[in-house]
C-alpha cells in the first residue's frame, strides 16, 4: 500500500512505483490514491509494519504501535534526521546507500522478532513522550 503525501503524487505513482514491480507482485498492491491521515492511522494500526519513502507515515504508525521503517531519500530535508535521533537508525534507510536485500533482511528480523521490535518501539516512543513532556514545561514557562 502507498500512501502518498501530496496529491501529485498520486498522478505519478503507476509509472514510478507500480508498473517496475515484477508481475507476481503487482497483484498484491493496493491503489488507495490520497488518503487523509485519519485513515492511515487506521489502516497503519492493523498493520504488521510499515515501510515509506513519507517521513509522515512512519510517525503515524509508530503512534499506533506498529513497527516502521523509513527510506530515506536524498532531497528529504533534515526533518529525517529525528528518526536517528529518537534511536530508530536500524530502522532508517538511506536509500541511495541501501540494497533491496538489506531491507528485506531488516523486514524479516522484524518478522521473526515481532515483540522485540515492538519492544524497542514501545522504548523509543516513551523516548519521544519525555521529550514531549520536558518541551511542553518550557512552553508553559513562556
Amino acid at each position: 500500500m502507498y500512501n502518498p503525501e501530496m496529491t501529485y503524487q498520486v498522478d505519478i505513482m503507476d509509472e514510478l512505483l507500480i508498473d517496475p514491480l515484477p508481475d507476481d507482485v503487482k497483484p498484491f498492491v493496493i491503489k488507495r490514491g490520497y488518503w487523509m491521515p485519519d485513515e492511515a492511522a487506521s489502516v497503519y494500526a492493523r498493520a504488521h509494519s510499515v515501510l515509506s519513502f513519507e517521513c509522515h507515515s512512519p510517525i503515524i504508525a509508530a503512534a499506533n504501535k506498529t513497527p516502521m521503517f523509513y527510506l530515506r531519500q536524498p532531497e528529504d530535508t533534515i526533518k529525517g534526521q529525528m528518526y536517528y535521533d529518537l534511536g530508530f537508525s536500524d530502522w532508517v534507510f538511506e536509500i541511495e546507500q541501501t540494497t533491496g536485500k538489506q531491507i528485506a533482511d531488516r523486514l524479516r528480523q522484524v518478522w521473526t522478532n515481532y515483540e522485540i521490535a515492538c519492544s524497542k518501539l514501545d522504548s523509543s516512543m516513551k523516548q519521544v513522550d519525555r521529550i514531549y513532556g520536558e518541551k511542553c514545561k518550557e512552553v508553559d514557562k513562556v
